[in-house]
């Protein structure tokens, strides 16, 4: 089994290394190289998480920035969307009230989003809305116990709607 287990790592290794080789060669973008699907079975599974979480009480309070996608101010791209879900995966998806919540190959799908963020955003200095995305994540964490980690939760679908935008799927 373990030997199974080690191949496997390997071979997900090496593949994982040539379609970056691949994508380099090519210049494909986030648009090309995010599948609708992707997006489509996070929205679904997390509309599955949201109803599973505990009632909130001050549901008017919103921790998310008001970005978009389309607007002049606030306008958002691929480099936010990239760091916005490195702070949900370390902050609010890593959390065990809500690992117990999650549905069937969340962090799967989660796991490819970000992998795919990682992979075909290539700027490595941060965005002009760092700040901001900073400040989400303090947000996250002082709010007490899991609070925070629950009502971010109920807030990614926010999130998935701007990478929906982003990428011109419209399917949410």
């Amino acid at each position: 089994m373990l030997h199974l287990l080690v191949r496997t790592s390997l071979l997900l290794s090496l593949l994982q290394h040539h379609v970056a080789a691949a994508t380099d060669k090519r210049g494909i973008t986030c648009r090309q190289e995010i599948p609708a699907e992707l997006i489509r079975d996070l929205w679904n599974r997390t509309r599955q998480l949201i109803d599973r979480l505990p009632r909130e009480e001050n549901y008017f309070r919103r921790l998310l920035p008001k970005f978009c996608t389309k607007c002049p101010e606030r306008t958002i791209g691929w480099l936010e969307m990239r760091e916005v879900v490195d702070v949900y995966k370390r902050s609010v998806f890593s959390r065990d009230v809500i690992q117990k919540l999650l549905p069937l190959h969340y962090n799967d799908l989660l796991y490819r989003l970000q992998h795919t963020l990682q992979h075909c955003v290539s700027s490595s200095k941060p965005s002009k809305w760092f700040k901001f995305i900073n400040k989400l994540e303090r947000k996250i964490k002082k709010r007490r116990r899991d609070e925070g980690a629950l009502k971010a939760a109920r807030e990614f679908t926010f999130v998935l709607r701007w990478i929906d935008e982003l990428a011109q799927h419209h399917i949410l």
